[in-house]
């Protein structure tokens, strides 16, 4: 065998590791999103007839006081782990031929992901628990934690999309998943303008009202109507 068909089968050889590599790396992702999917899907079927789907957030399946709160904790974890490892181990590896064009985007999906995995420390209750609230929540480590760190990692996550096309399209391999990139930056546009649109329609409403009160008789409020009064129930979700 001559030294060129040596470095032949040498190159064959490495490839075959890589692709084995990636391969297992790529098989975790998977794995990662089908926890982290269980974790909330699950969780929601025991939580009881107060909790609502619609008007509660993922995070409070993570409350002190949910019930099998360690169910959602060990999906969410393995989720987040499973994705950092596939992203930085598995991702990152096979993108290195794009060279420096935004070789920062694996590493944004990374660590957004473990940070939405994280669910220390415990919110103190669920708002579908009596006599707790929106401000109890957040006045809490727990809560304040979760707002900011999730709603910080939801924001990443969201306008990763764009950064990894910029590097994937450099690889012929990859370029089948533009329609998917492609379509994930546009949910984040469209995602924007419905909560911005939502945004408006509520705000503008309030300002409406308040017109519509101010060419009326003042008025106070029953002591009954005050005291069934709930806050609203307005969180990030993780």
């Amino acid at each position: 065998m001559t030294s060129e068909e040596g470095i032949v089968v040498a190159d064959r050889r490495a490839g075959r590791c890589d692709g084995h590599r990636l391969l297992g790396w790529g098989l975790l992702g998977v794995i990662a999103q089908v926890a982290f999917l269980a974790g909330w899907l699950v969780a929601e079927t025991w939580q009881g007839p107060r909790y609502s789907p619609v008007a509660d957030t993922i995070s409070d399946l993570q409350a002190a006081t949910a019930p099998h709160v360690w169910f959602p904790i060990a999906c969410f974890a393995a989720g987040g782990v499973g994705t950092f490892c596939f992203a930085v181990f598995g991702l990152r590896p096979a993108l290195a031929g794009a060279g420096p064009a935004a070789w920062y985007a694996p590493w944004m999906l990374a660590l957004s992901a473990l940070a939405l995995g994280n669910s220390f420390p415990l919110i103190p209750c669920r708002l579908a628990d009596a006599g707790c609230t929106a401000h109890h929540q957040l006045y809490s480590p727990g809560g304040l934690t979760d707002a900011i760190v999730a709603g910080t990692a939801f924001l990443v996550l969201a306008f990763t999309p764009a950064p990894l096309w910029r590097r994937m399209r450099l690889l012929p391999q990859w370029r089948p998943l533009q329609p998917v990139l492609t379509a994930a930056g546009a949910a984040e546009g469209l995602t924007e303008r419905i909560l911005t649109t939502s945004c408006v329609l509520w705000i503008g409403a309030l300002a409406v009202t308040a017109i519509f009160v101010s060419r009326q008789p003042a008025t106070r409020p029953s002591a009954g109507v005050a005291g069934r009064t709930r806050p609203p129930r307005s969180r990030p979700a993780r």
